[in-house]
């Protein structure tokens, strides 16, 4: 008798069901951490383009600020985001507060403004950068912030003394670096130093060289003819298209490369190689700088330039009236505008004391003779001494000796506690003048110097003329909550 219970038909059936069913639900399973994997794999390459993004806007920022001088361009939120061109695309949103202070000190946020209303010391930057854009509903967004110091760069103005038509140093004067030796003098004319004078920095000449007694701590390079002679250069000497001559126990320890030929004789050494007959382009050619009235005190915005550097700014037509206002100012920021042309001039054991940053901007000449003091009162105090740029007046400068618009400091003129700032088309003269050392820079058509000076680098930020961006130190860059 057939028994139902012990019938084994449609097991077979029942078995691959089950297995299918296994292999189901492994397959869902599989595909499940697949598509996990890959949603993560997208999540993860997202955290890591926003955080890409976000430095990139802070490059951006550190980038642009090169050419951005002081101003709300430093600080304006919308001017620095940015849309990144990677497929799939990216962007970044950056926000910078600007500190007077170095470190940031809360309560010296600089309010962002044009112009500014002290100088930017120190910045906080924060970018946020986000993948795909902020428009995805899958976007991921990721911040970083960044605390770096400023350096104000001076556009064409790098150099400690900048000439246009010669450079002529006499008789022990030296030139120290504001930051090691980064002294350099340019002139577009012919350099000239005699008499144990030493630069700590380069020389730069379009014209020749001739080099006499002293060191030079940085690289020589003219144009033309180089001679050197009782000297020692710590760096490079090159003459792009002329010869090279180092005599009479000079010594130079880096490389001689000469458009002509190269002698060294009378006990001289060359520590480096030595390249002659090898023409190169002259050094890089800066034009003078233009510094006019207009434009130092007129910007765009229709305000003086040295009134919103907080100067209080008078004007006189003449120069007794102007000097006898000098001499009384008791304090704050002066910047004293003399036209027509007139001769300003301080002499005979007198003291000029300056309670405030002065600028004196006059059509004429200025001079000091015989024992004049210059005296900072109440911490270092900043004078300039500016004879405009004015085409077809001063420039091209007249071919008399003096001419009426120099800038003439002689016989035991000293300035103590001052940062000075001499800027003039024509004739720029030092003579005899403080062995124990003023802060300067020093903008002539000829500049000499003679007779035992010191002088130390200070750049100096003239309003509205020379400062053309920043460059940062980062002090620490790191990711923070998004905000």
């Amino acid at each position: 008798m057939f028994d139902r219970f012990r019938e084994e038909r449609g097991i077979a059936m029942v078995t691959a069901l089950l297995v299918s069913m296994v292999v189901l639900s492994l397959s869902v399973a599989v595909v499940g951490i697949s598509l996990h994997n890959s949603s993560q794999s997208s999540q993860d390459r997202k955290r890591v383009q926003a955080i890409d993004a976000a430095e990139a806007g802070i490059d951006a920022y550190f980038s642009g600020l090169v050419s951005t001088p002081t101003g709300s361009g430093m600080c304006d939120l919308a001017a620095w985001d940015g849309t990144l061109p990677t497929s799939p695309a990216a962007e970044y949103d950056v926000s910078v507060v600007l500190y007077s202070t170095w470190p940031p000190i809360d309560g010296t946020e600089i309010t962002c403004a044009d112009p500014l209303s002290a100088p930017p010391l120190g910045a906080r930057i924060i970018s946020k950068g986000t993948a795909v854009t902020s428009a995805s509903g899958v976007a991921v967004s990721r911040t970083m912030q960044t605390e770096v110091q400023l350096a104000p760069i001076y556009g064409g103005l790098n150099q400690a003394i900048f000439s246009d038509r010669g450079l002529n140093f006499q008789n022990k004067f030296t030139l120290n670096g504001y930051k090691a030796n980064d002294g350099d003098v340019y002139t577009n004319g012919d350099f000239v130093l005699r008499n144990n004078t030493t630069i700590a920095g380069s020389v730069y000449s379009q014209g020749t060289a001739d080099i006499q007694s002293g060191a030079i701590k940085q690289d020589v390079w003219a144009n033309k003819a180089v001679t050197l002679d009782s000297i020692s250069v710590f760096g490079k000497v090159t003459s792009s298209i002329s010869s090279v001559s180092v005599q009479n126990n000079s010594h130079i320890y880096g490389d001689i490369k000469a458009g002509t030929g190269i002698t060294v004789s009378n006990n001289s050494v060359v520590d480096g190689s030595k390249t002659p007959n090898s023409p190169s382009g002259p050094p890089p050619q800066l034009p003078f700088p233009q510094l006019t009235y207009d434009d130092a005190l007129v910007p765009p915005t229709g305000a003086t330039a040295w009134t919103s550097a907080g100067y209080t700014v008078v004007n006189y037509t003449n120069c007794a009236l102007a000097k006898a206002f000098i001499g009384t100012i008791a304090g704050g920021n002066y910047a004293v505008h003399i036209s027509p042309t007139c001769a300003l001039s301080w002499g005979g054991n007198t003291t000029v004391n300056v309670r405030g940053n002065l600028a004196i901007i006059t059509d004429g000449s200025i001079s000091t003779i015989n024992n004049v003091t210059f005296q900072g009162v109440g911490g270092t105090r900043t004078v300039f001494l500016i004879d405009p740029y004015r085409t077809g007046v001063n420039v091209p400068c007249p071919v008399t000796n003096p001419t009426p618009y120099d800038i003439s400091v002689s016989n035991s003129t000293s300035f103590n506690s001052i940062n000075l700032f001499v800027y003039t088309p024509c004739n720029v003269s030092f003579g005899n003048n403080n062995a124990n050392g003023v802060n300067a820079q020093i903008i002539g058509g000829t500049v000499n110097i003679t007779n035992q000076m010191v002088m130390n680098f200070k750049p100096i930020q003239v309003p509205a003329f020379n400062l053309t961006g920043y460059s940062v130190q980062v002090s620490y860059l790191r990711e923070i909550t998004n905000q």
